[in-house]
């Protein structure tokens, strides 16, 4: 009788590992939802971008990152090197360094910030700051300059040439400003929108039409192309560039140059529209 209690009790046991066994899946993989994240920040995202992709996929909102953004309270030796941020939009915009991370899903706006700017750290070397000073400029002055070629040139061949006009400008005194259409679409797509109190706030401190140099600080979080050209700029005798909805860069040396290239530009535009608008008629 004792036996049969026994192997009674063995087969019941069986009968509950074999059940066990049957809900997991095939693969061995875990039924429960991963306990990290892995997201790709992409270069020229800005800090209101990283938000929204620490929001969609469940890690806080973006209004709480961007207000851990504003605290600046960072152990970053490059953060500390900033100075004025008063008239900052974002305070560690340009500092956000893109790439890609694994995050757990409870982290804290803080703790994903601070990984971001320990990867900057990491990535930012001696001979990188050497250089910088070589031109007389400061870490956050290269970031500044290198988010504004990271937005202009998407193409990273074209932007040690971008960057050279950008550095024409700033030793120049017939050309005082730099004049990039991106710094403006900075305040209007990334600032403004979550502005609370007056939406013309930094427009005469980011509107490079207005200001004089580089806007108060970084219009994007740029990549390690963007930072070497901006460290790295070819030389040449160009003050102005433009391109075409082809993705075609044009420089010129004088205004006279930069107006012939935009009539060809137009052209070339008009001639891309008529195409578009040809395959649309075509395909209805």
């Amino acid at each position: 009788m004792k036996q049969l209690r026994i192997i009674s009790l063995i087969c019941a046991l069986c009968l509950f590992l074999s059940a066990c066994a049957s809900q997991q899946p095939e693969d061995g993989s875990s039924t429960e939802p991963p306990n990290t994240v892995r997201i790709t920040i992409p270069e020229g995202a800005s800090a209101a971008d990283i938000g929204g992709l620490m929001e969609q996929n469940g890690l806080f909102t973006r209004s709480e990152f961007l207000a851990e953004v504003n605290r600046g309270n960072a152990d970053s030796p490059l953060v500390q090197e900033i100075g004025d941020w008063e008239n900052r939009a974002f305070l560690l915009e340009g500092y956000l360094f893109p790439d890609t991370y694994e995050f757990y899903r409870d982290d804290s706006p803080e703790r994903v910030i601070q990984k971001l700017l320990d990867n900057l750290e990491k990535k930012i070397t001696g001979t990188q700051k050497a250089r910088a000073k070589e031109f007389d400029m400061t870490m956050d002055e290269v970031l500044t300059l290198a988010s504004i070629i990271q937005a202009e040139a998407g193409d990273p061949a074209q932007m040690k040439t971008v960057s050279s006009v950008l550095h024409n400008r700033l030793n120049s005194k017939s050309h005082p400003k730099l004049e990039c259409d991106v710094t403006i679409f900075y305040l209007e797509q990334e600032v403004q929108p979550y502005l609370t109190e007056d939406k013309d706030r930094f427009n005469s401190f980011y509107n490079t039409y207005k200001c004089t140099g580089l806007p108060e600080g970084p219009i994007c979080n740029p990549g390690m192309d963007a930072i070497n050209a901006a460290l790295n700029p070819e030389q040449t005798d160009y003050f102005y560039f433009a391109t075409d909805k082809a993705g075609k860069y044009y420089y010129a040396k004088t205004l006279a140059e930069h107006q012939k290239n935009w009539n060809a530009i137009k052209k070339v535009n008009a001639a891309l529209t008529t195409a578009a608008q040809a395959n649309t008629n075509a395909d209805d």
